[in-house]
């Protein structure tokens, strides 16, 4: 059974990762199809992260007294409907509404997904469960985008279908295969207003908190306004096609996945400010030398150690955020969500007005000085990165 839970878990992390960054390589065409200005598709992708990051910040708290199993299934039936919805959207206003639904729902289930591990797997097995399921998420960068761009070529509308009937069987095995998920305890006002943000509260006083918070946005933030507007450079300056851009999306995706695989293997034998130093000020010099690359195999040459970059340096701050307190490791992960979600919606919008006044020089140049300040807040202002308190 344990091998079917781990199947679940990780055909539902790769739809979540499907859905969320699909829309990148599609913009070219729902500029098209919708008559909309570049920095007005960008929408499609920040209204999706607006909906996560609004969802994700109580989504978890709000659960804690609940069965998980309906929670993460009324989430993925919810997911599912809005998903195919959008394949149907009549215009560009219904198209932004079911894609804000479906980043509203995804942010109910991933919360389950994590607190139900520790649950159905034995303590020997739970680090190597959770392994499995993030690389769910990297994967669908190195498979389900690509495919998306594939059937994308055929009609606009058959990404959104796949990953809406996909979902739709992840709703049935989770319903038919999973066993309720009950609280331990029922908590008395641990879902109130009040309380979730009691909890938030306490987890910015620890020491670095705020700043090392602030860091991981400004980082995301600068990730996501270029790999939201990666497709349309592609387009507008190689001209390349939707299934094009669907292959150097694959290149993207195992740069990604390559750094994540590092990423354990470097903390053992480097520290963590160096790891950081070299990926924070790597990652700088890449996307301010990207616009200028002259041709696609290059070009895909420094994708790919951009985003092995961005694969090393995420396990690594979400570990060292993790480490800020041993008693508020949910709650730091949901801020987290909300801070990556929040990043990817003000990157989608303000990074839309920049390529369309300066191109994707600006676009560019913006994500360089957010992971010089991330290295600021990150690496030289806390030194070696010692955390001084517990909550």
């Amino acid at each position: 059974m344990e091998r079917l839970f781990l199947m679940i878990f990780f055909f539902t992390m790769f739809l979540i990762g499907t859905n969320t960054f699909i829309i990148s390589p599609l913009l070219p065409t729902l500029r098209e199809l919708y008559h909309v200005s570049t920095n007005q598709a960008a929408w499609l992708i920040g209204t999706y992260a607006l909906g996560f990051a609004l969802a994700a910040l109580i989504a978890g708290p709000l659960s804690d007294n609940r069965n998980r199993k309906h929670v993460m299934a009324v989430g993925m039936l919810g997911f599912a409907l809005s998903t195919l919805a959008c394949a149907f959207a009549p215009g560009f206003t219904a198209m932004l509404f079911f894609r804000f639904l479906a980043g509203i729902c995804s942010a109910f289930i991933g919360p389950q997904v994590w607190a139900a591990i520790p649950v159905l797997f034995p303590p020997a097995r739970i680090g190597k469960a959770m392994g499995v399921v993030m690389a769910g998420l990297s994967v669908s960068q190195v498979i389900g985008v690509p495919i998306g761009s594939f059937l994308s070529a055929y009609h606009w509308s058959f990404p959104f279908l796949a990953v809406g009937i996909a979902s739709l069987g992840a709703f049935v095995l989770i319903i038919r295969k999973l066993p309720d998920l009950l609280p331990p305890t029922s908590i008395a006002g641990l879902g109130t207003t009040n309380a979730i943000f009691a909890r938030y509260k306490d987890l910015l006083r620890l020491p670095q908190a705020s700043r090392s918070f602030i860091g991981y946005f400004v980082f995301m933030t600068g990730v996501y306004a270029v790999f939201s507007f990666y497709g349309v450079w592609l387009s507008d300056q190689f001209q390349q096609s939707v299934t094009e851009i669907g292959l150097i999306t694959l290149v993207i995706g195992l740069g990604n996945t390559v750094g994540s695989l590092l990423s354990g293997w470097l903390l053992e034998r480097w520290k963590r400010s160096t790891i950081l130093t070299v990926g924070f000020l790597g990652s700088a010099l890449l996307y301010l030398v990207l616009p200028y690359i002259p041709g696609i195999g290059l070009l895909q040459v420094v994708l790919f150690f951009m985003y092995c970059f961005g694969g090393v340096l995420v396990p690594v701050l979400m570990g060292y955020l993790q480490s800020l307190s041993d008693t508020s490791r949910g709650t730091i992960s949901s801020l987290a969500n909300a801070c990556m979600y929040i990043g990817t919606f003000i990157a989608s919008s303000f990074a839309g007005s920049l390529y369309s006044i300066f191109g994707f020089v600006g676009v560019s140049t913006f994500a360089t000085f957010t992971f010089l300040i991330a290295y600021f807040l990150f690496v030289w202002r806390t030194g070696k990165l010692h955390v001084t308190a517990q909550a």
